[in-house]
């Protein structure tokens, strides 16, 4: 149960401050005080980092503010992976970590019903939303992107020897006890981050579930299908031969 546990939720962002102005406030606004918001902003311009400051000083003054809301900086750009696991060091007491995409594209709403729902698993150890259209869910993406995400999809698939529908959803919960286990051996920076934190947590032996979500395409990806395409497939089996080689009974 985690109806009075602990949660560290990051959002990474990199330049992202129009984006950002209007999710943040309805995030913080809508979080209750086990939750601590950390904005991890990923080497964003000088100007962008500039105005984070001023919108996370303006989030903090709304006096029905429930849960904290910091920001962390970098000087270099590496990725969504590298802000990630630097929220993720803020990490103190709490129960569980994750992080939730900056534009907003898996909402308030989804985020207090996946916390919700992980209240009656007691035995899961980590949550991964997925955007997958069925009865009852709604997602709303361009063609462009839906394809993209499908080709990775089937790159993890094949390539990672895990068959998951949709590992880079913008929603993820994990115990931090599962991810005290992982931390160590979490190398990747960029957009495959999500697919190493997979494999490791089922490399230990973790209890990882997808959870659907509704999901509404926003403006903004920084992820080219064309462009990205071969360095995904390529990251993905580096990852997969690197997570297959550990040797646990060593550890």
């Amino acid at each position: 149960m985690i109806e009075n546990e602990r949660i560290l939720l990051v959002v990474p962002c990199y330049n992202d401050v129009a984006r950002l102005s209007e999710f943040l406030p309805q995030l913080a606004s809508g979080l209750t005080a086990n939750f601590r918001i950390v904005v991890s902003d990923d080497g964003s311009e000088v100007q962008e980092r500039e105005d984070l400051l001023m919108l996370v000083d303006r989030v903090r003054e709304k006096r029905t503010l429930g849960c904290t809301v910091e920001v962390v900086f970098t000087e270099r750009n590496t990725g969504k992976g590298g802000a990630v696991m630097r929220g993720w060091t803020k990490h103190g007491d709490e129960d569980w970590v994750g992080f939730v995409d900056a534009d907003g594209a898996v909402g308030l709403p989804e985020i207090l019903r996946a916390v919700e729902w992980v209240r009656g698993q007691s035995d899961l150890d980590a949550l991964f939303g997925s955007r997958v259209k069925m009865l009852g869910r709604r997602v709303e993406r361009l063609w462009k992107r839906h394809l993209s995400g499908r080709i990775f999809a089937t790159l993890v698939s094949e390539l990672g020897q895990v068959p998951v529908y949709d590992s880079q959803c913008g929603l993820k919960l994990v115990r931090s006890s599962a991810y005290r286990k992982v931390a160590p051996f979490l190398q990747t920076e960029g957009f495959a981050f999500d697919v190493e934190l997979l494999l490791l947590l089922i490399k230990f032996g973790c209890r990882v579930v997808e959870f659907p979500v509704d999901w509404r395409d926003v403006p903004g990806s920084k992820v080219s299908l064309l462009r990205d395409s071969w360095r995904m497939a390529q990251e993905v089996l580096r990852i997969q031969k690197r997570v297959a080689g550990l040797n646990l009974e060593r550890l």
